[in-house]
């Protein structure tokens, strides 16, 4: 089996930046888009089995692929933006989307979904980066009551509030009215998930928040080529279908497709990881880990996922873990040892390396930066770490 996870580590919940905005690792539902409404749920890890397609998609060398150009779901990129169907505005003022000088992000998530509070930060950062040039707001179906008390607890760090630390709106659907118009829709098949809305008025680009820095940028500086966004997205949906059917040449070549559309894409570099490692060409993949980690030297982001990838999510290869332990350690540089996910990782690393102690010792810093309600999760990691070193003699350690 050659196994990857897509969300949730056993150590707590966590947003796969690398290959977010993929189809497969919206951080959201898996499966069929749902004939009837609900609010979506987090995707479970995913398990592809090499080797699942037929001889003949195995052997499937051709990209040139061409996006279908039926439509494929109701809400495209391109289409007039729905309305907003709001009971009731949490947080700031309200609003109604308009054509005019104003970029518009709607944001689906919920409180109970790891990857979306994982990418709130973020989102906070940008609104405060884009002032009134964008106007975002995070939409939930949860009960008032429930998202209040979530406003009040500490985010992670311990420094402020959910609160104080979101500079943007958040508003609950009416009746799921929203994320029947938006997300079931766009055929989006869960949360954490957003939408530009350009100064038209028009959906301009969709996907996982963690990914949308580079199309916001672009849409309000007027740069943004919504067909070659698409373009983008089609070849995605076309890299799921190659992974999911163990087609692992036939993702090779898409990823190496989708870097001739942007050279620095850090997705397609990860798909290129996993596929050549699946295909035991590892000296090639662990060749592309060291250019990654080199060029992402300052995104602390990239480099957890990328290490935590190196070190759970590969079965098939030899995985240099060294470059997981150097890239591991440079994101808790960065993070200055406040983000709980990056010392799980770094935990992680040391444990992939039989480095027992380093291991436990790190793990419980990121109990102690993990937020309220996610510690068990990261003590009950802590907890195999001491079973594991206990039964290793000290000098073998």
């Amino acid at each position: 089996m050659w196994k990857f996870r897509c969300v949730a580590s056993k150590s707590g919940l966590r947003t796969s930046l690398l290959w977010v905005g993929l189809c497969f690792v919206p951080g959201c539902q898996d499966g069929a888009v749902p004939a009837t409404g609900g609010p979506p749920v987090e995707l479970a890890p995913l398990t592809i089995s090499e080797g699942d397609g037929t001889a003949e998609q195995k052997n499937t060398l051709s990209v040139d692929f061409q996006p279908p150009e039926q439509r494929r779901n109701a809400l495209e990129a391109g289409d007039t933006a729905p309305a907003l169907s709001i009971s009731r505005w949490l947080k700031g003022d309200a609003f109604s989307l308009q054509a005019g000088e104003t970029v518009y992000v709607v944001e689906f998530w919920a409180t109970w979904c790891g990857p979306c509070l994982m990418s709130m930060p973020h989102i906070a950062e940008l609104q405060t980066k884009y002032g009134d040039k964008v106007q975002i707001v995070g939409v939930t179906e949860e009960e008032p009551a429930v998202v209040e008390a979530f406003l009040k607890k500490m985010a992670p760090g311990g420094q402020q509030t959910w609160e104080q630390l979101l500079t943007y709106r958040l508003a609950l659907d009416a009746d799921g009215g929203t994320n029947a118009a938006w997300m079931q829709a766009a055929g989006q098949q869960g949360i954490p998930c957003a939408f530009i809305v350009g100064r038209q008025g028009k959906v301009e680009w969709i996907g996982h928040p963690m990914t949308i820095d580079k199309p916001l940028q672009q849409v309000v500086d007027g740069t943004w080529d919504i067909q070659r966004g698409k373009r983008e997205s089609a070849l995605r949906e076309s890299v799921n279908e190659a992974l999911t059917q163990g087609n692992f040449q036939r993702a090779l070549n898409l990823a190496d497709e989708m870097l001739q559309l942007d050279s620095e894409e850090t997705g397609a570099q990860t798909i290129r990881i996993m596929a050549l490692f699946a295909l035991g060409r590892s000296d090639e993949a662990n060749a592309v880990v060291a250019a990654v980690i080199e060029r992402e030297q300052e995104d602390a982001a990239v480099l957890n996922q990328l290490a935590w990838l190196l070190a759970t999510g590969i079965e098939k290869g030899d995985v240099d873990l060294q470059q997981a332990l150097r890239a591991a350690e440079r994101a808790v540089e960065l993070d200055g040892g406040r983000d709980a996910n990056s010392l799980d990782t770094l935990a992680r690393v040391h444990f992939r390396l039989g480095q027992y102690e380093q291991a436990i010792s790190r793990q419980r810093q990121a109990i102690e930066q993990a937020p309220e309600g996610q510690r068990e999760a990261y003590e009950s990691v802590l907890k195999e770490y001491e079973a594991k070193s206990a039964a290793v003699p000290l000098g073998q350690q």
